[in-house]
């Protein structure tokens, strides 16, 4: 009998082609199950060699997006290796420049082979892997205890769970993932890979996220925010995260998405999965709308701004109302004051809250200008000279609940 699994290799499927004058890149495909088996698995406590540390928060959401979704989208892995692949590799056919045929993998190639791009994928299926395993260890212990009470219940509890972990199981079983191979660089030349890719690619900012992420319900309402309110319709930056100086958008797309979330959720708030799958997407976007309007009674130089008669950057730069930050504080603390959660998944709009939060906006709009009041460096959320208030989640906290506590006495600087 010829039994695969004595044998010191796996044979895969693989293309070889040239890459530059020197180097010759291999591109096969593995079931995610091998990762582990033939990949390098990176340890955020301890960096590889010429590679940057990993965040394993980071990763274990990649492996939790990779589980709640079938439809997952990654690009392909690369690492480069010092090992000499092509006598590893039986050619079968050319066609236009490039070889198919079969490579070997030995089963220490995990120690020949150097991550170049795509740590946080590698680790994150590594550990969703394991969750997987212990979960199903798990599961059917307590299956086997229910089975022993003879409790009907909670055996058909436990039956269903472990039908879902075998159904991930499967998927973790036979998806695969590309994974290119590049040969013949030293370890001075991985280092030098590694910053040319760092170097070159251009990250997306999370303001193209917001504005092509249609899965999430917090950039559903931005998006369509931008296409219809008088304040911000066509005035967000859908390429920057940060809007300064002489452009002429309000906000940022990830700002905007930022006061959706305050709106709906608090300052400190998240849209976690539940929330998502439950709450009433047409009544956030309503206290949203509900608190733009208010922003803009409560300021009329944003109503000057909403009619085109003032300069968005004329008035970011003689005050701070522009402030992403700022602008942020506001729709958290319109939140605490007139967003009703008493039932999560139809938030509704307070009136009394509303006429709250009103006039607080009016007091506040007569003390934005430049040089700020000392009154706000007073509060202890500003620093010396500065034009905004801190960004911090702290200082965001800290700052909401004061106009929150301004708009309870009816009082600003109290």
């Amino acid at each position: 009998m010829d039994l695969s699994g004595y044998r010191p290799y796996t044979e895969v499927l693989a293309q070889r082609a040239r890459h530059g004058d020197n180097r010759t890149n291999y591109v096969i495909s593995l079931p995610l199950h091998l990762i582990g088996t033939y990949l390098p698995i990176p340890d955020p406590e301890v960096p590889f060699p010429g590679n940057r540390r990993v965040n394993k928060r980071h990763a274990e959401q990649f492996g939790e997006y990779w589980r709640e979704r079938n439809d997952w989208v990654a690009p392909p892995l690369l690492v480069d290796t010092t090992l000499a692949l092509h006598e590893h590799f039986e050619p079968k056919f050319r066609a236009g420049g490039v070889d198919f045929g079969v490579l070997q993998l030995h089963q220490n190639s995990a120690s020949d082979f150097d991550i170049l791009d795509g740590q946080h994928r590698i680790l994150g299926w590594k550990l969703v892997g394991e969750q997987i395993a212990n979960e199903l260890k798990s599961l059917r212990s307590k299956l086997q205890v229910a089975r022993e009470n003879q409790d009907d219940a909670s055996i058909a509890m436990w039956e269903q769970r472990i039908a879902e972990a075998q159904r991930s199981q499967e998927r973790f079983n036979t998806e695969y993932v590309t994974i290119e191979i590049m040969q013949g660089l030293s370890e001075e030349d991985h280092k030098q890979a590694f910053n040319d890719i760092a170097t070159n690619a251009r990250g997306i900012t999370k303001s193209v996220t917001v504005s092509f992420d249609r899965r999430s319900m917090i950039n559903r309402i931005a998006v369509d925010l931008a296409q219809t309110n008088d304040l911000v319709g066509d005035r967000i930056d859908w390429e920057k995260d940060r809007v300064v100086g002489r452009n002429e958008n309000v906000l940022s797309g990830r700002n905007l998405a930022d006061i959706v979330r305050h709106v709906a959720l608090g300052i400190d708030g998240r849209m976690t999965v539940r929330r998502e799958s439950e709450m009433s997407e047409g009544s956030i976007a309503y206290l949203v709308d509900k608190f733009f309007e208010t922003l803009v009674s409560g300021f009329p130089q944003l109503r000057a701004v909403q009619e085109d008669q003032l300069a968005v950057s004329e008035l970011r730069e003689r005050e701070m109302t522009l402030s992403p930050t700022v602008l942020r504080v506001l729709a958290g603390a319109f939140h605490v004051l007139a967003v009703d959660l008493s039932d999560e998944r139809n938030p509704a709009l307070m009136h009394e809250g509303a006429e709250r939060a009103l006039k607080l906006f009016s007091q506040l709009s007569e003390h934005m200008s430049f040089p700020l009041d000392e009154a706000w460096y007073a509060t202890g959320y500003f620093a010396e000279d500065s034009k905004a208030p801190s960004s911090r989640a702290q200082d965001l906290k800290g700052l909401t609940q004061l106009m929150v506590d301004w708009a309870h006495r009816g009082e600003i600087f109290s």
